[in-house]
């Protein structure tokens, strides 16, 4: 009876264990030095409750248990309390260095008082007490918990009050409750000896770090079920503090966007699952959603088994989603070998993505010719800047024919970059993307339009032109008071917004929602007329063409260029129903890519309103462009 009266916050203590054993053992945790040190602590803790109850049945039975087995098992019992104090002050420091391995000095530092904590332990004496009123032990050895503990307890605050503590408001407050909670409990039963508190102590004072630190919910994608894009910070940063070889594999659903506009989000969550599940099949290990549409994979060993990456490639693509095809692509990246931090990383991630959509491979490897190519992109990324800020850009237009009226009638300004240093022509096709993803295409699109304006003013174009095309990107259209910011610049210099028509792909308009649609509305009732280029080329949608009321359609010069290859009959056919369907619901055609004087004949006879193409004359500048037109 006296062994279970003393028992009694034991049995406590082992309650709140339990849940949080259960709870822990339920959630996956990230592969961090901090987790592995919580781990070890939860596992002393658990030996530190069994120790303390296998000890006050000892002392509770002091005829029957053997003095020797008696003082082992307070040793244990002693050390296993100094320990979860150890651990617990480690977890704290590993989070406060961002999972930094630590230095000889600052761990012999660390352990310095385990060592004396042993000496004590093993030579120390110890008294043991047991009455009806309770049973106890006491002496040298039990008061190094104490001494250890007071240890421990300043180093903790030393880093919480520390400038350069990183630990949040809320994770310092945890972890001062939770060793104030030991302490307290370490002080009540040094006044009331027969009140065993310090077991129950250290088990309330991991719930504190528990529920604080290690509450997998932070990191985990219920969506998905797998780890979150804040748990992949935390696991990059680790992997770079502590040098360790790294790849990734990265698994991207290109055409996730589309699918939750087209089926709606429920549907885009169950494909992004279906891919997570066939990725944890085929490469296993932990899965990350880093970005909205792409898993990730680490790996420590940089040399990623080739047949595990063709044969997720070949599940992947292989697989039959209701509905939708799901369009996947890989990337590889060696980070150890290309990248120095995480800043670095993050952005070789972000190229790879952009690289992977202008390549035909559904597996990319980061390599040297790739690092090639980043290293062009970074410097387009600096000239941009530099020509925004310095005027650095300049327009060319290409004549546009009217088939009506057997002359030029209107042109399509392009905007090109002036000094380009030893990179050559840029063109916009590969320099606006860069601008949209640095952020820089509403000053270039400004830039622009106010070049367009100058010439149009200086030479009177209004005059002699029907209208100017100007190129509107999808990140233009659907800025915020577009419309107020375009017709300013024009006011500027006297252009009515008639005279400018402006274009914009199919697929930025079938990507864009509703502020796509308010300008739009806004910018037609300024006078604003529109044109779709490209048309044919990805995702064209006659209804969403027909509610967008386009003024005028361009089609794209592989349509036309195909007709026009040796026994392409279908093509030619395919090219003929085209014009036809676009003439039957009254819209204008510009033909592109005009180059032989075939494709004039072919073009003019089916009734293509205009021709733009080097048939005429390639984009020139100013004055060239001039003479052409008067011509």
């Amino acid at each position: 009876m006296l062994f279970f009266n003393n028992i009694r916050f034991q049995i406590a203590a082992a309650a709140v264990l339990i849940i949080i054993i259960f709870d822990y053992l339920r959630n996956p945790h990230l592969k961090l030095m901090s987790t592995s040190a919580f781990r070890a602590m939860l596992i002393c803790t658990v030996c530190n409750l069994m120790l303390d109850i296998s000890t006050v049945y000892t002392v509770t039975h002091l005829d029957t248990v053997p003095p020797q087995l008696n003082r082992f098992l307070h040793q244990l019992f002693i050390a296993s309390v100094i320990m979860v104090l150890f651990f617990n002050f480690l977890y704290v420091l590993i989070l406060n260095r961002n999972q930094e391995r630590l230095t000889k000095r600052t761990f012999g530092a660390v352990i310095a008082p385990l060592a004396i904590s042993a000496a004590v332990i093993i030579a120390g004496k110890l008294e043991f007490f047991a009455s009806d009123k309770g049973a106890y032990s006491y002496g040298p050895m039990a008061d190094m918990v104490y001494v250890c503990g007071l240890i421990y307890l300043v180093m903790t605050f030393g880093i919480i009050y520390s400038k350069k503590c990183t630990l949040s408001s809320y994770q310092k407050i945890s972890v001062q409750v939770g060793m104030f909670i030991w302490l307290g409990s370490l002080v009540v039963q040094r006044i009331f000896p027969t009140a065993l508190l310090s077991g129950l102590g250290c088990v309330l004072m991991v719930l504190c770090v528990y529920f604080s630190f290690e509450n997998q919910r932070e990191n985990y994608d219920a969506e998905t079920m797998c780890f979150n894009r804040n748990a992949f910070h935390r696991q990059m940063a680790e992997y770079y503090a502590n040098r360790k070889p790294l790849s990734i594999v990265n698994v991207t659903l290109e055409n996730y966007e589309r699918i939750n506009t087209m089926y709606g989000h429920e549907y885009g969550r169950k494909a992004m699952l279906c891919a997570k599940e066939m990725i944890d099949g085929v490469l296993g290990g932990s899965v990350f959603h880093s970005r909205s549409n792409t898993f990730t994979v680490f790996y420590s060993d940089c040399e990623i088994d080739c047949r595990k990456l063709e044969s997720l490639r070949h599940a992947l693509c292989s697989h039959c989603f209701p509905d939708a095809q799901l369009e996947f692509r890989i990337s590889v990246i060696d980070l150890r070998k290309y990248s120095n931090g995480t800043d670095e990383a993050y952005e070789l991630m972000r190229f790879m993505k952009e690289y992977g959509k202008s390549s035909d491979e559904v597996i990319c490897r980061l390599d040297d010719s790739i690092i090639e190519k980043k290293f062009r992109r970074d410097k387009i990324d600096k000239l941009l800047t530099e020509a925004v800020q310095n005027d650095g850009f300049e327009m060319v237009y290409q004549p546009i024919y009217s088939t009506e009226q057997g002359r030029f009638r209107s042109a399509e300004a392009l905007v090109r970059m002036k000094n380009t240093g030893d990179l050559g022509f840029i063109s916009p096709e590969e320099f606006i993307p860069i601008a949209e993803e640095k952020g820089l295409i509403m000053d270039i699109g400004d830039i622009t339009l106010r070049l367009v304006a100058d010439f149009a003013k200086r030479r009177t174009l209004t005059d002699k032109l029907e209208y100017i095309e100007v190129n509107l990107s999808g990140i233009q259209a659907c800025a915020p008071e577009l419309e107020g910011r375009l017709t300013k610049i024009l006011a500027e210099y006297d252009i009515p917004p008639a005279f400018i028509n402006l274009e914009i792909t199919e697929t930025a308009a079938l990507d864009s929602g509703e502020a796509f649609d308010t300008n739009v509305s806004a910018l037609r009732e300024s006078g604003f007329s529109f044109s779709m280029d490209d048309f044919g080329t990805g995702y064209s949608n006659l209804s969403q063409m027909n509610q967008m009321r386009y003024d005028l359609v361009k089609m794209d010069k592989s349509i036309i260029w195909d007709a026009f290859g040796k026994g392409n009959e279908t093509s030619e056919r395919l090219l003929a129903s085209v014009i036809r369907l676009l003439k039957a619901i009254n819209v204008k055609i510009v033909a592109e890519g005009v180059e032989t004087k075939e494709m004039t004949d072919y073009l003019t006879e089916r009734g293509v309103d205009y021709l733009q193409g080097y048939y005429f004359s390639k984009p020139v500048n100013e004055d060239k462009f001039l003479e052409v037109i008067s011509a």
